[in-house]
C-alpha cells in the first residue's frame, strides 16, 4: 500500500510537470459553459478589433509619409517696375529649413491670369513668362520660359458675345475676361540639398491682370496614383492584407511557444529529479500516508520486528 501511495504521489507530480502553456489558461477560459463561451468570444473579438485598427494606423502612416500634398497654391502679386518688366516674388515657405515638395515627385508648375479682354490685351500678342525655382539663399533651382497669347476673337464674335451678355454685364453679374492658363514647367523635381522654397516670375510686357495664382501640382504615378485617386479600395486590401499577416504572424509565434513550452515540460518529467518523491501538501495526502505507514508498521513479522 506504501508503494502504491508513493506512485500515486510521483505521477501528481509528473502531472504538475507537464502542464503544456494551453492548460495555463485560467479556469474560465477552459471550461465549455455559456460564460465562458462568451468570454472567448469577446476576447476573440477584442483580438481581431485590434488587430484591424492597427493595420489602420499603419496604413495612415505610410500613406502620410509616401503620399504628398496634391495642390500647392500661391496668390501673385504682379509688380510692374517698368514700362517693359512686370515681376513678381512668391514665398511657399514661412518656416525655415521647410521642404514643400518631394525629392521623389513629378510636379507641374502652372500660372493663371484672370485677364481683362481688353483692347490692349488683345493687341498686345505674344509675350513671354520666365519662372525661377529659388532655393533659401536665393539660388536658381529650376529655370524655365514660355510664350502666352490671349485667344484671338473677331470683331464680328466680339459684338456677338456682348450683345448675349449685355444684361449680366449692366447688372455686374458678369465681367469681360477670362483665365489664361500657361503651364510653366511639368517635370520638376526638387532636390534634397537645395529645396525649393520661392519662384520668381518676369513678364516680358505690362499685361493688364485682374489677378493671377502660381499653381504647382503633383503628377501622381503608379502606387501613389491608387492610393490617392481610390483611397477606398487600395486602403481596405492594404489593411486586410496586413491584418492577416499580424494573424498568420501570431499563429506562428503561437505555435512555437507552445512547442518550446512542451519540450521543456518533457524534459523536466524525464529528469531524475522528476522521480524522488513528492511531499505531501494537503492535510488529507498527510493523514492517508501516516495510515499507510502504520498498516506497513503492523505488517511486518515478529522476525522483521526482533531485526
Amino acid at each position: 500500500m506504501t508503494q502504491h501511495h508513493h506512485r500515486r504521489l510521483n505521477q501528481q507530480g509528473s502531472q504538475s510537470q507537464s502542464i503544456s502553456l494551453a492548460s495555463r489558461l485560467p479556469e474560465w477560459m477552459s471550461a465549455r459553459s455559456g460564460a465562458s463561451l462568451a468570454i472567448r468570444v469577446t476576447l476573440a473579438t477584442a483580438a481581431l478589433a485590434t488587430v484591424f485598427v492597427s493595420s489602420a494606423v499603419l496604413y495612415g502612416m505610410f500613406y502620410k509619409l509616401y503620399v504628398p500634398k496634391l495642390l500647392h497654391e500661391a496668390t501673385v502679386h504682379l509688380q510692374y517696375d517698368s514700362p517693359t518688366n512686370t515681376t513678381a516674388y512668391i514665398g511657399f515657405v514661412q518656416k525655415p529649413n521647410y521642404r514643400f515638395l518631394s525629392t521623389s515627385q513629378a510636379y507641374t508648375v502652372t500660372l493663371d491670369l484672370h485677364v481683362p479682354t481688353s483692347e490692349y490685351n488683345e493687341k498686345l500678342g505674344n509675350f513671354m513668362i520666365s519662372l525661377g525655382m529659388l532655393d533659401a539663399q536665393a539660388g536658381v533651382v529650376y529655370q524655365a520660359s514660355r510664350a502666352a497669347i490671349l485667344p484671338f476673337r473677331s470683331t464680328a464674335v466680339r459684338y456677338l458675345q456682348t450683345m448675349l451678355r449685355a444684361i449680366p454685364l449692366a447688372l455686374g453679374l458678369s465681367q469681360e475676361s477670362r483665365v489664361l492658363s500657361v503651364v510653366l514647367a511639368d517635370d520638376l523635381y526638387d532636390r534634397l540639398y537645395s529645396p525649393i522654397v520661392a519662384a520668381r516670375l518676369v513678364l516680358s510686357q505690362p499685361v493688364q491682370v485682374y489677378s493671377a495664382t502660381l499653381t504647382v501640382a503633383a503628377r501622381f504615378e503608379g502606387l501613389r496614383y491608387w492610393m490617392y485617386y481610390w483611397r477606398s479600395p487600395v486602403a481596405g486590401l492594404f489593411i486586410s492584407l496586413a491584418a492577416m499577416w499580424q494573424v498568420v504572424l501570431m499563429g506562428i509565434a503561437w505555435s512555437v511557444l507552445e512547442a518550446y513550452t512542451t519540450r521543456s515540460s518533457a524534459t523536466v518529467r524525464n529528469s531524475p529529479a522528476a522521480s524522488t518523491p513528492q511531499q505531501p501538501t494537503t492535510s488529507e495526502d498527510a493523514a492517508t500516508l501516516a495510515t499507510s505507514t502504520a498498516a506497513a508498521a503492523d505488517d511486518r513479522s515478529p522476525i522483521e520486528m526482533a531485526d
